[in-house]
């Protein structure tokens, strides 16, 4: 098996366990297991070097592992001098920004 080949198996063999942690995180069967699976999600995604997309990115605060749901959504704020979308964390307070296209 060629390097390339065996690259290409780990990213998607790697796309797809991301994909099932974000499926068990949607599900919400386990709410007490949100933590693990934010955490599964993030080391997944930072040990093959695969982008998460901007839904996945909202599910969840990448700095505590808070899961957004109806009880504990984010702030969401236009900013109209940056051109932003600012998404704040109820818990940690931390700021995501997305830039708004033009």
């Amino acid at each position: 098996m060629k390097n390339k080949d065996r690259k290409q198996l780990q990213a998607n063999l790697g796309k797809e366990n991301l994909e099932f942690f974000i499926e068990l995180l949607k599900s919400r069967k386990n709410p007490e297991f949100d933590p693990q699976y934010i955490r599964e999600i993030k080391k997944i995604s930072q040990g093959f070097n695969i982008r998460l997309t901007r839904e996945q990115k909202l599910l969840f605060c990448q700095k505590c592992s808070l899961f957004f749901e109806k009880e504990n959504t984010q702030k969401i704020r236009l900013d109209t001098k940056h051109f932003t979308k600012n998404y704040t964390c109820p818990r940690c307070f931390n700021v995501k920004r997305f830039i708004l296209k033009k």
